[in-house]
C-alpha cells in the first residue's frame, strides 16, 4: 500500500484520536476487524487486515492528520494561528531543545514571526522523524534537520519534508512528514 493521508477533525486525547481514526479506517477499507494498537517502539499498528499497516498522527488545533503505510512512517503538524498573540522566545526554546546549530538558526531569523517559523519547521520535523523512529523527545538535541541556513531532506536513512495536503483552512498548519 503506498502511503495514504486524510484528515479528520481533531479529538480531545490520544485514545479519542486512535478510535476516530480506526473507524475512519473500517468505514474508509470495508473491514470492522481493523484494529489499531500499539507495536514496537511507540508505533501505532492496524492489524485485522490482509497484512499490518504503521499509521501515525498528527493533532494540530482543530484538524488531524493521519498517515498509514506498510512500513514506519511519522507525521507531525502545527497548528500555526495557536501562537497568535503569545510572546514565546523561539530562540530560548531552541536552545533548550535543539542542537547548537538548529538554535543558531532559530535565532538567525530577522523578525520574532520568523523565528517562529523557524522553530516550527524544526520542531514538526524533528517529531516526525522521531514517530518515524521510535525515539523520543529526549533525543532532540542529539540530531539535527538542519544544515546551516537549509533543512535537511535525510537524517540518517530517513527521509524528511515538509507535508501538505489541501483542505479548507490549511495555510494555517505546518506538516512535516518522515519515512516516504
Amino acid at each position: 500500500m503506498a502511503l495514504k493521508c486524510f484528515v479528520l477533525p481533531n479529538e480531545k486525547n490520544k485514545e479519542a484520536r486512535i478510535a476516530a481514526v480506526q473507524a475512519h479506517l473500517r468505514e474508509t477499507l470495508g473491514n470492522d476487524a481493523l484494529v489499531i494498537e500499539p507495536g514496537h517502539k511507540g508505533h501505532l499498528v492496524v492489524n485485522g487486515g490482509e497484512k499490518s499497516l504503521y499509521v501515525s498522527i498528527a493533532p494540530a488545533g482543530e484538524k488531524m492528520l493521519a498517515a498509514i503505510k506498510e512500513t514506519p512512517v511519522g507525521i507531525d503538524g502545527e497548528y500555526l494561528r495557536a501562537f497568535d498573540g503569545k510572546r514565546i522566545d523561539f530562540g530560548l526554546l531552541a536552545e533548550r531543545f535543539f542542537s547548537g546549530e538548529e538554535a543558531e538558526y532559530v535565532r538567525d531569523g530577522d523578525t520574532t514571526a520568523d523565528e517562529r517559523e523557524r522553530f516550527l519547521k524544526i520542531w514538526t520535523r524533528k517529531k516526525a522523524y522521531i514517530k518515524f523512529t521510535g525515539k523520543t523527545v529526549a533525543e532532540f538535541p542529539n540530531f539535527s534537520v538542519v544544515d546551516g541556513d537549509k533543512m535537511l531532506a535525510k537524517v540518517g536513512s530517513a527521509t524528511i519534508r515538509k507535508f501538505s495536503m489541501n483542505f479548507e483552512g490549511n495555510e494555517d498548519y505546518l506538516f512535516a512528514i518522515a519515512g516516504v
